[in-house]
């Protein structure tokens, strides 16, 4: 699976999950950002304040969030329908309970992660976990697409986005935009 991306980075048991920067820099015009904003916003300006929610297990999260999690979720539920899907995640590596808002269910499908650095999805209900546990901040989720030779990086509510072969791009930014998210150069 990973012979097919032809990079000159090294890969181990680690993945990609601290490689995206080492990729970057040997291949900055190969990445993307798919974000709910579409271009990088001054933080500093009092009308972003409304804007900038996170997920929060011990408060009342903000219905926005969750509209926001749902378009990342489907964007690459769709994109992930071209290619055959495999996920890492630093959830492998992680000491950590699998959080309280998962229900007993989607907790066995997580837990399959700690047997293997490395899991094939075969249905989107598998993916939504590892998304979910991304796009609300616990761990980084590494989305690999074989055959459209794109790597997503999934931390909370961005997504960097590696596309090695060109051709795929239009087909992201269709998605995205059709979603309600924005394509933009990293």
């Amino acid at each position: 699976m990973f012979d097919s991306f032809n990079l000159s980075i090294n890969f181990d048991i680690t993945g990609f999950l601290e490689k995206e920067e080492d990729i970057y820099t040997k291949y900055p015009g190969d990445f993307l950002i798919i974000d709910r904003f579409p271009m990088i916003i001054n933080k500093s300006m009092e009308w972003f304040a409304p804007l900038d929610f996170c997920f929060s297990q011990n408060e009342q999260t903000p219905k926005e969030f969750f509209e926001v999690e749902k378009k990342f979720i489907n964007t690459l539920t769709i994109l992930s329908s071209y290619s055959s899907l495999w996920v890492q995640s630093s959830y492998y590596f992680s000491q950590g309970e699998v959080p309280d808002f998962f229900t007993n269910e989607e907790k066995e499908y997580l837990l399959k992660m700690k047997d293997n650095p490395f899991i094939q999805i075969i249905s989107p209900k598998e993916l939504n976990n590892y998304l979910k546990l991304s796009l609300r901040g616990y761990e980084q989720t590494i989305i690999y697409l074989p055959e459209l030779k794109i790597i997503a990086w999934v931390n909370e509510l961005i997504v960097s986005v590696f596309v090695q072969d060109k051709k795929y791009r239009k087909l992201i930014e269709t998605i995205c935009l059709t979603e309600g998210l924005y394509l933009r150069e990293k």
